[in-house]
């Protein structure tokens, strides 16, 4: 490879501002653009170019013209933005006036390139795009999105269409679920590169940590545009790290590139934005890249504080089921709602428990400091006892039997429920084979569980909840099984405002339009609007 040839991308203000809302300090920006220059990047592709949003949106989401001349760009260094064709095909007046009404001549604008990123679904309506942007002046890139989903043949035919437009400068392939291996990278470069002659990039995602490793292969395999961001950030697992980029480079003989001058900005700026926003691999995102489901939905829920480990592992499994391969607010929700089930179990639960109170023992800390006066409580009133999934701070003595509705939470407990000699009530046919397989020889109540926002129904074999809270499962069980009331110990709550919080409520109000709602009574501390009482009593 001619390392005179290579371009080098910095995408760090477009693509860490999935974090920022593309907002970011000025002193920062103005330190950034100094360092990337020092090192000789070729281009930074300063942020997005989005069309008129109806939500707050920083100054390098829209990238204007006269936002970016008001940015301290060292002389010699070239700017570029990001389109995205599904803004531009939405324009009801189409693609080319919404480019005339985004973009001014390049000969009066700071910005050099134009990025246009696409999938495989919007290709045949982009020449119009990318002809636009070229006769304004621009150089256009066009960003071909999530190649690793993709085979050699459907990659040449793009490949094939896109030079037939005669107005791309840079064809680039990315990487959006950071699942390709250095084999399936160097294949489409291959690919590419038997229908078009002009410059190949390549845009990699960290997802299963192989994103300079990916970077590295492209180039060996021919492509001449690389990006990168400062410390790897970007949406989702974030990026090839770019200072580790331009480290291989100039191993490799790339002596033009200067890495040292982006280290103390790395150190000192960006790293105080990793604490803050945590990018880079992990578990989630390698499921998420093996998966084939969009990253976009891991930074979402990991940023929600309200979910735990299970529930983000079940959500993306219902994403996997579900090919979210685009990412979208509604099936996020409805993700972590709970998996659609069937509504019909095995086990019929009329009347199991008819006419006595039901203690649910919840995970909350109140069970814990209060356990010895319930252990006192089930001695001497003897009411059904249900343990939410697996709590080793329940005397399984005093357990009854266990409820449990993730699949996740089920497989990781699978070992710890095979020796507790108590029924498990739990949605058994919605499960896969593999956990199916792990508890057969377990005593199971399949109770059937659906989801369905806004609405709790308790039916003989089975439920629909607003989401899957073992909490709802267990009062959906024991209301059709007649009990009396239900007592709810470890049930703290939440500080107001904490969506947990929000999520119980809303739980309990779609309970209490129930026909046949039974009484519900804490008597541990809790922060829901239930009746409440005390485990010390001498009667509840």
């Amino acid at each position: 490879m001619d390392m005179e040839k290579i371009s080098i991308l910095d995408c760090t203000l477009r693509d860490g501002g999935y974090y920022t809302n593309w907002s970011f300090d000025q002193v920062m920006v103005e330190k950034y653009l100094a360092a990337v220059a020092h090192a000789h990047i070729d281009v930074v592709e300063i942020g997005f170019r989005f069309p008129v949003q109806e939500h707050f949106v920083g100054g390098f989401g829209y990238s204007t013209d006269e936002f970016l001349e008001t940015l301290p760009v060292p002389k010699g260094l070239k700017l570029g933005v990001m389109v995205n064709a599904k803004d531009v095909l939405a324009h009801t007046d189409g693609a080319g006036q919404a480019i005339s009404e985004m973009f001014r001549d390049s000969c009066r604008s700071p910005v050099d390139l134009v990025r246009v990123a696409l999938h495989f679904t919007e290709l045949q309506k982009c020449k119009d795009i990318v002809l636009a942007l070229k006769d304004l002046g621009y150089t256009v890139g066009v960003n071909v999105m999530q190649v690793g989903n993709r085979c050699p043949d459907e990659i040449s035919a793009a490949a094939r269409d896109i030079r037939s437009w005669s107005g791309c400068d840079v064809l680039y392939l990315a990487d959006s679920f950071g699942n390709m291996t250095a084999g399936q990278v160097r294949e489409a470069v291959e690919a590419i590169s038997q229908e078009w002659n002009g410059p190949i990039g390549f845009h990699s995602h960290d997802n299963m940590a192989r994103a300079l490793e990916n970077s590295l292969a492209a180039l060996d395999a021919g492509a001449t545009w690389l990006d990168g961001t400062i410390l790897g950030m970007g949406r989702g697992a974030g990026n090839v790290r770019m200072e580790y980029l331009l480290l291989d480079l100039v191993q490799r003989g790339g002596g033009a590139y200067y890495p040292e001058a982006l280290f103390p900005v790395v150190m000192e700026d960006f790293e105080r934005l990793h604490q803050l926003y945590g990018w880079g691999p992990n578990l989630l995102y390698h499921l998420s890249a093996t998966y084939g489901v969009h990253p976009t939905y891991v930074q979402q829920m990991l940023g929600d504080q309200r979910y735990g480990c299970d529930q983000v592992i079940s959500a993306l499994a219902f994403l996997r089921d579900a090919g979210a391969t685009s990412f979208s607010p509604q099936s996020l929700r409805r993700a972590m709602a709970g998996r659609e089930g069937g509504e019909n179990g095995s086990w019929d639960a009329r009347d199991w428990v008819k006419g006595r109170d039901v203690l649910i023992v919840g995970p909350g800390p109140g069970a814990q400091e209060h356990m010895p006066a319930i252990c006192r409580f089930v001695e001497k009133h003897h009411p059904v006892v249900l343990c939410l999934n697996m709590n080793r701070l329940v005397p399984k003595e005093i357990v009854d039997a266990y409820v449990a509705c993730h699949e996740s939470r089920v497989l990781m407990e699978a070992g710890q429920y095979c020796n507790l000699e108590k029924p498990l009530i739990l949605p058994f046919g919605t499960f896969s084979d593999v956990i199916q397989a792990k508890i057969q020889n377990i005593e199971v109540w399949d109770y059937g569980m659906n989801v369905a926002i806004d609405t709790f129904s308790a039916g003989p074999t089975g439920c629909v909840l607003p989401r899957s809270l073992a909490v709802g499962y267990a009062m959906a069980a024991v209301t059709i099984g007649g009990a009396e009331r239900i007592l709810l110990a470890g049930f703290d709550g939440y500080p107001a405002g904490d969506v947990r919080q929000e999520e119980m409520l809303h739980l309990l109000e779609q309970y209490g339009r129930v026909d046949g709602a039974l009484p519900l009574l804490a008597v541990t501390p809790t922060t829901y609007p239930v009746k409440q009482g005390s485990i010390y009593a001498p009667k509840l």
